[in-house]
Formats: C-alpha cells, sequence, structure tokens
C-alpha cells in the first residue's frame, strides 16, 4: 500500500485562561495553530498525518486536553505521500 498524507484541520473552542497551556500542549502534539482573529478563545489547529485513524486518533487527544470544550473537525484531505513532491503545473 502507497504511503498517504492526511492534512486535517480542527476549530478547538478552549477556556479564554486556558489558552496559553493548551498552545504548549498543541505543539508538543506537532500541531500547528492558527489563532483565530477577534476570538481570545478559538483555534484552528492543522494536523499532517500518516492515516486517518490517525487523524481520529488526534482529535480525540485534543479533545481530551484540560480545559477544551470541544475539538470539531472543518477540512480533511489525503493522498499519495509522492504526490507531494511533484511540481505545480
Amino acid at each position: 500500500m502507497a504511503s498517504e498524507i492526511h492534512i486535517s484541520s480542527f476549530i478547538v473552542h478552549a477556556a479564554p485562561d486556558a489558552m496559553s497551556d493548551l498552545t504548549a500542549r498543541l505543539r508538543a502534539l506537532d500541531c500547528e495553530i492558527v489563532p483565530a482573529l477577534g476570538n481570545a478563545s478559538r483555534l484552528i489547529v492543522l494536523v499532517e498525518r500518516a492515516s486517518d485513524r490517525a487523524v481520529a486518533d488526534m482529535l480525540d487527544a485534543i479533545n481530551a486536553l484540560p480545559g477544551v470544550y470541544s475539538a470539531l473537525p472543518v477540512y480533511h484531505h489525503a493522498e499519495p505521500a509522492a504526490a507531494l513532491a511533484e511540481p505545480m503545473p
């Protein structure tokens, strides 16, 4: 089976006073974070994983972090890892 890359994003809603600790924990989980403008209690979290199961496990892990009210999937895309090395037309 060919290696795949799964790219996903989540909206994470958390307690405002937990955001500093939460961002550190998310970075430790190898997540990229984009702060949502105008809202101190929401983040956009981007992840790249090798399978859809790994993405689902990451969503569960984020939901289990202290201070997180909810983490909801927004986007998911998968393609062969070799395709990412191909030049864009």
